[in-house]
């Protein structure tokens, strides 16, 4: 949406707070089962398109995540045997050989004891939202035990709470990632709206970890005007989606407490 620029530019550069692109992490686990564990729930969180990359000692492998999906391997590793004949090749569902056969590879890259570091890259979307394996399915094919219940979809929280308070807002944009992929109310608020998101956020990632010193899953952030006259802005986050709502002042706290209530643990 060109008349977004403004904001989408901003978030391009500020988004990463947390986590900086490519930044690396130390996947968690004893032994190599545990890191086939981990790595599934890595799959699990991850919705946009993104480049995982597994590091263990010399060895290097490249997956192609997106919306809870692994599809693809995405470079050969020559170090491990298997992994060229899986390279570049989209996986069509749970039932392919290639899925069984990935987890071979996976599992010789963990084999030799070395720490396992994950880190993640924005990845151009090559293939559709809908190819690949789904987390779940991909921990039953790989005879994965779950760790912990499935956490909340952030899209699908996200979705649901905009059309809950749909009758309350003025107007609202929805955010995902770097890029705004929806809106609703009039054009002229919402035109307005994307301006005073790209002014709040500068100030707002800036001084996140002060207004958040501990992690925090998701978000909700209240501007409210001193003369009670003017709209009140509420920005809303949960992990990358987000969105930034218009609201009268006498509605504000109650929008605020239902987008707290929707995303408790």
């Amino acid at each position: 949406m060109s008349e977004f620029a403004r904001l989408e530019e901003k978030l391009a550069k500020l988004r990463h707070r947390e986590r900086a692109p490519g930044e690396v992490r130390k996947l968690r686990g004893a032994d190599a089962d545990a890191l086939v564990q981990a790595l599934v729930t890595e799959i699990d969180e991850t919705i946009l398109p993104r480049r995982l990359t597994l590091t263990a000692g010399p060895v290097a492998l490249h997956l192609a995540v997106a919306n809870r999906r692994l599809q693809a391997l995405l470079a050969p590793t020559p170090d491990i045997k298997g992994a060229g004949e899986l390279a570049d090749k989209a996986l069509p569902d749970a039932e392919d050989p290639a899925v069984p056969a990935l987890l071979q590879v996976v599992t010789r890259a963990f084999s030799d004891g070395h720490p396992v570091e994950v880190s993640a890259m924005r990845l151009r979307a090559q293939f559709g939202s809908d190819v690949g394996v789904p987390a779940n399915l991909l921990a039953r094919a790989w005879n994965v035990k779950p760790t912990a219940p499935t956490p909340k979809n952030p899209g699908d929280v996200l979705g649901g709470y905009l059309q809950e308070i749909s009758t309350d807002a003025i107007a609202w944009l929805r955010i995902e990632g770097e890029e705004v992929t929806d809106q609703n109310g009039p054009e002229d608020r919402v035109a307005a709206l994307g301006e005073q998101a790209a002014v709040f956020l500068d100030g707002y990632f800036a001084k996140f970890d002060v207004l958040f010193p501990t992690d925090a899953k998701a978000c909700g952030t209240v501007v409210s005007p001193k003369d009670g006259n003017s709209d009140a802005l509420l920005f809303v986050e949960f992990g990358e989606v987000s969105a930034f709502i218009a609201v009268k002042p006498a509605l504000v706290a109650d929008l605020a407490g239902r987008w707290q209530r929707l995303v408790a643990d």
